[in-house]
């Protein structure tokens, strides 16, 4: 298992991804056929995973930590190495993500193209709307509405 799916498995990732789109434990059992109860308990089981991943993903990339929500898969803190705001993602489609707030030197980067799929995407799984194309020239600037989405919705 890799830090992608946070050591969830396929099925324990499905019932995070229920939650994630906002549908109650019961919601998910009668979606599921599986007792409340028995929701419950994986519950417990997938947000020790979710917070290990996010926890070590912090650890990994010595982040201080000021806010961790599991349920909503994000750990947002402060690089000490780089001494900018950091932001840990977990989805489905992703996984696990670091992201830096500020501006990055995306034009030296060869993976631009990459992290500006990853961020839109995070946006879209997270219902954040970002501009067209047309009006963001670099990836930093989609992981700053993220920043300001994340910190505002909470």
């Amino acid at each position: 298992m890799t830090f992608f799916n946070a050591y969830l498995t396929p099925k324990q990732m499905n019932l995070w991804r229920l939650r994630f789109d906002g549908h109650s434990q019961s919601e998910i059992s009668r979606k599921t056929g599986v007792t409340r109860q028995t929701i419950n308990k994986a519950f417990g089981v997938i947000n020790s995973k979710v917070t290990k991943a996010l926890l070590e993903g912090a650890k990994f990339n010595r982040i201080e930590i000021s806010r961790l929500d599991m349920e909503r898969g994000y750990l947002l803190g402060r690089s000490m190495k780089f001494g900018l705001d950091a932001l840990i993602t977990f989805s489905d489609e992703n996984g696990l993500q670091i992201w830096y707030k500020g501006e990055g030197n995306c034009s030296k980067c060869e993976t631009v193209e990459s992290c500006r799929k990853s961020l839109i995407k995070e946006a879209e799984i997270r219902q954040i709307p970002i501009p067209p194309n047309s009006e963001i020239e670099h990836p930093s600037q989609i992981a700053d509405i993220l920043f300001e989405k994340i910190i505002e919705d909470d």
